[in-house]
């Protein structure tokens, strides 16, 4: 196991250097994955909504931003895109460079009033999110596409507008042929019309951008139409609910264009808690979603080998091949994973503490399986950890079924003593020794006062004394989520 890890963040950044490293190496093995879904970009068709659907952790930043390097062929050298492209033949590769990609970050920016205003600005004042190409022909009229934007989404009722429609109609009452309010529902619905054709416009200036065509306005016509904007909408599920849901309908209602995909990279049972937060417990926010999404994506996860390799996490000992199992049994992401292994070095034991006194299996079964279990229980679900800390039988049963799938069944004979007669008897409870373990471990009083006459539990080869479980809380105390 390397300790030279601990004290670092959870998570890879994902700058252009760390996305071209990732491209050149592949450490997760989804370059096969990345080259299909540039290619499905490059041949859909029409106005799409498609949700990248994924835990926390799983890596659907470095997805998109892979993706979006890859379509912009900008930093990437020819062998190194012909390699992801290995399958593309000459047709498909032309395609993927008709795709113009752009990358919002919607978590950074969900303190701005409004989202759709937030997307079409964040594209203006980051010109490279659109220009990472070189030698584009045509510069774009940023402020002149803001100006009418902002102009007509404050006419639409967007922020301070909408308040005082709200104040008018309150004032107006139940008398909704009143001149001023019929004037002012008029107005705003003529405002929803041009800010819908200003933004239209606002993606149709970008992709004129793109457009290498001069002189013959049929071939200029032709590539225009080949040409999409593919719009990578991240981190979705980390917004505010009220930003999150505000971003979906703005996007519906003022940004349905043929020639734009976006694409929302989230978790989408993470998005539905935040829709009931804003619609209430009641609501059916599955089904809402669907109204937005024209396609759902699952970016699968992580192969294990792939995820150990980068973690390194090899199997060579018996520590190694514990930690693989705690890894798969809970079916970490690849940030949870990350995190887990940072508090398992900061804690673990040292080597030197391998044999307490005479009888070792009662202390190896502590340090290499509970303890190790207990540090994903705290990180991934407290509650449990807490259960578990209280010998619940419900979480001795799944310690029991990890041991099952974590130790073969020769070495779990040297730490419970059975035979295959035990097995098949309904008296022998693997459980239930487990319980009688942890019970040793943490009594009801909890309290240790040092003595040397500490031990409370024998079967076979196994001793547990209740000093393991004092040392192992103590240095459990050092984290925290």
């Amino acid at each position: 196991m390397n300790n030279s890890k601990i004290w670092t963040r959870d998570v890879i950044e994902a700058n252009k250097e760390n996305i071209l490293l990732s491209l050149k190496e592949d450490p997760l093995k989804r370059d096969g994955l990345l080259a299909n879904f540039v290619l499905q970009l490059s041949e859909a068709q029409g106005s799409l909504i498609v949700s990248l659907d994924a835990p926390w952790g799983s890596g659907k930043t470095f997805f998109v931003k892979q993706a979006k390097m890859v379509i912009e062929k900008n930093d990437i050298d020819d062998d190194l895109w012909k390699r992801i492209g290995a399958n593309w033949n000459d047709e498909e590769a032309s395609k993927t460079q008709d795709l113009i990609p752009i990358y919002y970050d919607a978590w950074a920016n969900d303190n701005e009033t409004d989202p759709i205003l937030s997307i079409l600005y964040s594209i203006a004042e980051n010109e490279e999110n659109v220009k990472g190409r070189v030698n584009i022909p045509k510069k774009i009229n940023w402020r002149k596409h803001l100006t009418n934007a902002f102009l007509f989404a404050v006419k639409a009722g967007f922020g301070s507008t909408a308040t005082a429609g709200a104040k008018l109609l309150k004032e107006t009452k139940d008398s909704w042929r009143g001149p001023e309010l019929l004037i002012k529902y008029e107005n705003q619905r003529k405002a929803n019309r041009n800010l819908h054709m200003t933004i239209a416009r606002f993606f149709k200036a970008i992709r004129e951008s793109y457009c290498q065509s001069f002189g013959d306005d049929e071939k200029r016509g032709e590539e225009l139409e080949r040409k999409k904007i593919v719009v990578f909408i991240d981190e979705l599920d980390r917004c505010r609910p009220d930003f999150a849901v505000r971003l979906l309908e703005r996007i519906k209602h003022y940004a349905d264009d043929g020639h734009v995909i976006f694409v929302m990279s989230t978790n989408l049972n993470e998005l539905q808690h935040m829709i009931n937060n804003v619609y209430g417990e009641g609501f059916d926010a599955a089904r809402y979603l669907d109204r937005f999404f024209d396609i759902h994506m699952v970016l699968p996860p992580v192969k294990d080998y792939a995820l150990f390799s980068l973690l390194g996490i090899p199997q060579n000992d018996m520590e190694d091949t514990a930690l693989r199992s705690i890894v798969q049994y809970f079916k970490m992401s690849f940030r949870e994973a990350s995190r887990y292994l940072k508090w398992y070095r900061m804690v673990r034991f040292p080597e030197n503490d391998l044999i307490r006194q005479e009888k070792q299996y009662g202390w190896t079964l502590c340090r290499q399986y509970i303890f190790p279990y207990m540090i994903a229980l705290k990180l991934l679900n407290p509650s449990r950890y807490e259960a578990f800390l209280s010998a619940d039988l419900q979480e001795c049963e799944a310690f029991s079924d990890f041991l099952k799938s974590a130790i073969p069944d020769y070495i779990k004979k040297y730490f419970f003593s059975y035979t295959e007669k035990d097995t098949q008897s309904e008296e022998w409870n693997l459980a239930k020794k487990i319980q009688d373990v942890l019970q040793a471990l943490w009594p009801i009083d909890n309290t240790w006062d040092g003595s040397i006459d500490d031990s409370t539990y024998r079967d076979g080869n196994l001793e547990v004394r209740r000093s393991y479980g004092h040392d192992m809380l103590e240095r459990l105390s050092l984290i925290a989520n």
